[in-house]
């Protein structure tokens, strides 16, 4: 006779006792106010643009959001500024939508759209940084705003915002507004959200993957969404080239502060040597930071006209975020930049390792 099956326990069954501690149930996400949502849907030519140098989440958001407005009939552009890493790409090649780059605000002409939406950053600085304000100031379009960065203060001058800094991507929260919006969600939309959303929590393994995401994520699989394609798209399609270029930046992997801080360097040289571009060392912050004991790692990049970029990662409980604001930059808590005068990798590393003392005393290492 085979073995009964085994039930759970009476003590099992039994509420728990007076002082145990329970799973305190995430809060609801927040969901753009309908204001924002008629003004995002009244429009009928729209302009979607991205941080500089888009990332998997500007661009997932972006085409995801222009394929639905396509979908309602608006004439949509999605507009880049920067270079975009190559494994990214492919969200732009499934978007049906008009891709332009605006390398400067005065491509942008007023009376060629109704409406602008910065998506994953909050205004036209964040996409034209090297540009000053007097040259976006009052020549915009309205605007919109759908972010998960932290802002400096209130945004005066948009027309709407759908901000939520718990999101863990943008993606996220367009696709919480594809839903508002009663949208039948297509597979580039489906792509390019997922592609989107694990962009910015490392495939759903870094702190900000809350419930929320997760469900957001399933609710795009259980629709058709293909989770295996994105991750193949995004991380199994390097070139050889970025090999040999994450070869010759390994090789300069240091460590400082008692083993809590890392830092690699990306040369001109480098990218020379290899036959790779800048934009192939995507994720080559992440290698530091996985090395044990590791809190803040950063990767310097010479951007080829006498500046040194500087991506930073971090755990808990340094802040990234923290570090890049006292150099001028931004970002998230665990992952952030800045842009450092230098014109070598030495010289930016000297500068940022002056600076760590609030952040990392000498003493605590």
């Amino acid at each position: 006779m085979p073995p009964a099956p085994l039930r759970p326990s009476a003590m099992s069954l039994q509420a728990p006792s007076v002082g145990a501690t329970c799973p305190v149930p995430e809060k609801e996400p927040v969901q753009p106010e309908p204001a924002f949502l008629t003004r995002l849907a009244s429009a009928r030519r729209v302009l979607i643009l991205g941080h500089h140098h888009p990332d998997g989440d500007a661009l997932g958001a972006a085409v995801g959001l222009a394929e639905a407005l396509n979908d309602m009939g608006r004439e949509v552009t999605v507009g880049t500024s920067g270079k975009i890493a190559p494994n990214t790409l492919f969200i732009l090649d499934g978007s049906s939508g008009l891709h332009r780059p605006f390398d400067a605000p005065r491509d942008v002409r007023r009376e060629e759209w109704d409406l602008v939406v910065f998506v994953d950053c909050h205004g036209p600085e964040r996409v034209w940084p090297d540009h000053p304000p007097e040259s976006w100031s009052g020549k915009l379009p309205p605007y919109l705003v759908i972010d998960h960065h932290v802002h400096a203060g209130p945004l005066a001058v948009c027309s709407g915002l759908f901000h939520d800094p718990e999101a863990s991507s943008t993606g996220e929260m367009v696709a919480r507004v594809l839903k508002a919006l009663n949208v039948a969600f297509t597979p580039p939309m489906l792509e390019s959200l997922l592609a989107a959303i694990v962009s910015d929590t490392g495939f759903f393994a870094q702190a900000n993957t809350t419930a929320a995401c997760l469900k957001e994520a399933a609710f795009l699989v259980e629709l058709g969404g293909d989770l295996e394609g994105v991750n193949n798209k995004l991380n199994q399609s390097f070139s050889p080239a970025r090999m040999r270029l994450l070869s010759l930046s390994l090789g300069t992997m240091e460590f400082f502060r008692g083993g809590r801080v890392a830092v690699m360097f990306l040369t001109s040289e480098m990218v020379e040597r290899s036959g790779a571009v800048r934009e192939d060392a995507v994720g080559f912050v992440d290698y530091p930071r996985s090395v044990k004991g590791v809190e803040l790692s950063a990767l310097f990049k010479e951007d080829g006209r006498g500046r040194v970029k500087v991506s930073l990662r971090s755990r808990y409980p340094v802040s990234a975020r923290a570090v890049a604001c006292g150099y001028g930059g931004g970002g998230h808590v665990l992952a952030a930049a800045y842009t450092d005068p230098s014109p070598s990798c030495a010289e930016a590393r000297e500068r940022f390792l002056g600076g760590l003392s609030s952040v990392l005393p000498e003493d605590a290492g």
